[in-house]
């Protein structure tokens, strides 16, 4: 008889036996034990096996089943042993390569793991185990370094001195299946492996994973032969579970001699679970078993070794309309999922499909993997990471309703018996390792608030952490040990908290946080000091307009008092936010100055927007350079062009508009060159620019007498890149330069300074 869950385990490293040619009369004991073999009676074929190679017994073939027996009984230590003997023979198959490659891998032995993985890949190599499972040393390294799905698994309380598998958790009740024996029945032995054969029972859930009340389920579920994994449908009204096929009583045996399984359902009545029937598509030729339902009810998994699968016993799933509704035709997960090894026990939960594999690369035997289920078939599947996964097989896993506890089923050293089911905390973290995550959002819209400063404070005031969030409004702690609030802490602004008895920090993982709402959106107050550029004296009168450099709304317009200073507020300016503002400053007989503004809200203080120091206005005087007194940018030209370009045209304009704002101001344009090139070419050069220059403002409505212009060539250099001088780009920029020098002005008076020149 066969079942699902009679896998192989973990071995550990033993001795080779070397044997012999086969030996063409076979004795009686081999007979015997090939006997009971053939009848799937591991168990007992196994003691005449050992005794006929104890009596010298040299047969590849026997060899071959003892390793088999052991393999699917689960017995690593000793499957190692044999099919070491038989992978090293003339005889070896490649599945005999591969079972000898997964158990070396399960005991450790990677590197010859891999190098058996490699003959078994060249003997079949469209097998997608080979590739699925190559150079496993680094990867497994990879899969041993990453978070698993919990830090920490703990021996389940209700565990017996016999096997307990599939858990399944609904309405705070577990359902799991178990050949322990109590004083209520009478149990038979499994002649596979000697065991009693499984029976569901349940049990009373409690918050803290702990179980009471365990006991069978009755309603004349149970039978002698095996009953597992039993799950309860979302909406509680429907009961499926696996079972030996069998009818009036007894087994019933497919062409191949063997007893599958198959699923049976049952549903609620007002007296319980009702006369059960078979699933529609079982069939005494192959196993189906291990069902799992998605939480709207009408998908349908299960695992089965039915023809048309990947190979092995695979994953398929049937779709229905709605309850009561026929189940569609069965559907395999197809080789993204499947594999040539076998794929088990699924379980859904929040749009996952968590499963069992031999197939996958684990930790050893069956590990527990994970995939998302998606509208057109399914995600890439991911190992579920130690502790959950060892070097044993691991299976079975299910969480509760809210997806926070969670049980799986390991035969890992130190059980107390075969498989246990074990405990865990999905995400669970060490206590050094958790985090408290939150946001902080806008009251009044709901929008991240990015860069806000927050406080991590104790119930005793004391200030345990700051931190500031994100850009998305993210914020975390390293969660503090006893309880604690959380605060926003924004100079002169706006206030919020977290308390501490709204946070429900979680004793196993990550905590997420309540959202903090805090009005983000507030008058940011401003001002400007200016100072007159040539006595250094407080200016009053200057106009002040500060404009949005994204649209040009006009966001503040103030004018200076007698100390220079003009205050006021931008309006409905976010924390967090990146300001860029055009300000500028204007007085008449005074050349206006434009600056632009850059800096991100982070407080909600008095900005100054020139800095704190202020700005300077230049009065309107001979020999002033208005390119620097108005702070313009330097006007560029392509190498050795003189067209004005789309950047000097931005400049040259504001110069149109300082001498049409003031019509008695008169300017010599006066072009430099750098050193390189002749004397000559750069006069001629300097020339075309100044010229090219003076024509825009002409064009622009300056009138012709107002601006005179020259080229200066390289004669008047700034610094000491003179001819065969080497220097630096920058440097040679310093040199390629317009001034705009004012010649004369209705009542200014003259510059006592050399010229300004930029």
């Amino acid at each position: 008889m066969r079942t699902f869950h009679h896998m192989r385990s973990s071995g550990l490293l033993c001795g080779l036996l070397l044997l012999g040619t086969p030996a063409f009369a076979q004795s009686g004991l081999l007979r015997q034990a090939d006997r009971l073999y053939a009848d799937y009676s591991y168990h007992e074929a196994i003691e005449l096996y050992e005794q006929a190679f104890r009596k010298d017994a040299n047969s590849i073939e026997h060899a071959r089943k003892l390793a088999d027996c052991y393999w699917t009984l689960r017995d690593g230590r000793n499957a190692e042993r044999w099919y070491a003997v038989v992978a090293a023979s003339s005889q070896a198959t490649a599945e005999d390569m591969y079972r000898y490659a997964e158990l070396l891998r399960t005991s450790g032995q990677y590197a010859d793991a891999d190098l058996w993985l490699k003959r078994f890949a060249k003997l079949s190599p469209n097998d997608s185990r080979g590739h699925l499972k190559e150079n496993a040393v680094e990867r497994l390294a990879d899969i041993l370094s990453e978070e698993g799905i919990t830090h920490k698994v703990e021996l389940a309380d209700f565990n017996s001195p016999n096997s307990e598998i599939s858990p399944f958790i609904q309405d705070r009740m577990i359902y799991f299946a178990s050949n322990r024996v109590d004083n209520y029945t009478t149990k038979n032995l499994h002649s596979l492996n000697g065991m009693p054969f499984l029976d569901l029972y349940q049990g009373h859930l409690g918050k803290d994973g702990e179980v009471s009340d365990v006991k069978r389920m009755d309603g004349g579920i149970n039978t002698p032969f095996h009953e597992s994994n039993a799950i309860i449908s979302p909406d509680g009204r429907e009961l499926y579970f696996t079972r030996n096929n069998i009818k009036e009583g007894k087994q019933v045996l497919g062409d191949d001699r063997v007893n599958n399984l198959q699923i049976m359902i049952r549903e609620r009545t007002s007296e319980g679970w009702g006369r059960e029937h078979a699933f529609f598509y079982n069939s005494p030729s192959y196993s189906v078993g291990h069902p799992a339902m998605t939480k709207d009810g009408k998908r349908l998994y299960f695992a089965s070794d039915m023809p048309g699968g990947v190979g092995g016993k695979d994953l398929w799933y049937c779709e229905r309309e709605g309850l009561g509704t026929p189940w569609g035709e069965p559907v395999n997960l197809g080789p993204g999922v499947n594999t040539e090894g076998d794929e088990l026990f699924p379980f859904v939960h929040n749009g996952l499909l968590y499963f069992a594999s031999d197939g996958h690369l684990g930790l050893g035997g069956l590990d527990i993997f994970q995939c998302a289920i998606r509208a057109n078939g399914h995600g890439l599947v991911e190992n579920a990471g130690a502790p959950v996964n060892s070097a044993a097989d691991d299976f079975g896993l299910c969480l509760d309703e809210e997806g926070s506890l969670g049980f799986f089923v390991s035969d890992r050293d130190g059980a107390l018996g075969a498989e246990n089911i074990y405990r865990f905390r999905l995400h669970s973290k060490p206590d050094v390792a958790r985090k408290w995550t939150g946001r902080v959002l806008d009251i009044a819209d709901g929008k991240p608030v990015p860069y806000v400063p927050l406080k991590l404070v104790g119930a005793d005031g004391t200030e345990l952490a700051r931190t500031t969030s994100s850009e998305q409004g993210i914020y975390e702690f390293m969660a503090p040990a006893n309880a604690a609030s959380i605060s926003v802490d924004i100079a002169d602004g706006p206030e919020a908290e977290l308390p501490y008895d709204m946070i429900e920090a979680s004793p196993f993982g990550d905590t997420e946080l309540p959202d903090i709402y805090f009005n983000s959106v507030m008058d940011l107050p401003v001002n400007a000091i200016v100072r007159d550029g040539q006595s250094d004296e407080w200016l009053e009168g200057v106009t002040v307009t500060v404009r949005d450099l994204r649209d040009n709304t006009l966001l503040f317009s103030g004018t200076t008092n007698a100390q220079g200073i003009t205050q006021g507020e931008i309006p409905d300016r976010r924390f967090g936010d990146d300001v860029a503002l055009e300000v500028q400053f204007s007085k008449p007989g005074y050349l206006t100055r434009t600056a632009h503004v850059d800096f991100r809200v982070l407080m909600f203080l008095e900005q100054a927007l020139m800095g704190p120091e202020g700005t300077a206005l230049t009065p309107v005087v001979k020999g002033v350079d208005m390119a620097k007194a108005m702070n313009l940018q330097p006007i560029y030209f392509d190498y050795r062009d003189a067209r004005i370009r789309s950047d000097a045209a931005a400049v040259l304009g504001q110069v149109v508009e300082m001498m049409k704002a003031d019509p008695s101001i008169t300017i010599d344009l006066r072009s430099h060159t750098d050193s390189r090139g002749s004397a000559t070419y750069n006069d001629a050069l300097s020339q075309r620019r100044a010229e090219s220059s003076r024509d825009f403002l002409i064009a622009q409505g300056i009138a012709a007498a107002r601006v005179t212009c020259k080229g200066y060539g390289e004669r008047q250099l700034l610094n000491r890149c003179a001819d065969g001088v080497e220097c630096s780009e920058e440097e040679h920029q310093m040199n390629r330069r317009t001034e705009f020098i004012i010649t004369n002005c209705t009542g200014c008076g003259s510059l006592t300074a050399a010229p300004q020149h930029q």
